[in-house]
C-alpha cells in the first residue's frame, strides 16, 4: 500500500498536495473545535487525521529509498 501510494505521488502530485491540504485541513479545524467547545466529540476528526498521516509518511520513506532519480 505505501509503494502504490508513493508511485502515486510522483505520478499525481497536484492530488497529493490536495489531499495533504485536506487532511491538515481537518486536523486544523478539529483542534480549533475541541479548543473552543470542548466537546470531545471533535478529536475524532484528530484520530482520523493519524490513519493519513502514518500513510504518507511511510509512503514518503519508500519514495525517498526507492523512487529518487539521483544517479
Amino acid at each position: 500500500m505505501f509503494r502504490a501510494y508513493a508511485q502515486f505521488t510522483v505520478k499525481h502530485p497536484y492530488i497529493h498536495a490536495l489531499n495533504l491540504f485536506t487532511m491538515l485541513s481537518v486536523f486544523v479545524i478539529s483542534g480549533y473545535q475541541l479548543l473552543a467547545n470542548e466537546n470531545l466529540i471533535y478529536a475524532a476528526g484528530l484520530l482520523l487525521v493519524s490513519i493519513p498521516t502514518f500513510i504518507f509518511a511511510k509512503a514518503s520513506d519508500y519514495k525517498r529509498k526507492y523512487l529518487s532519480t539521483n544517479s
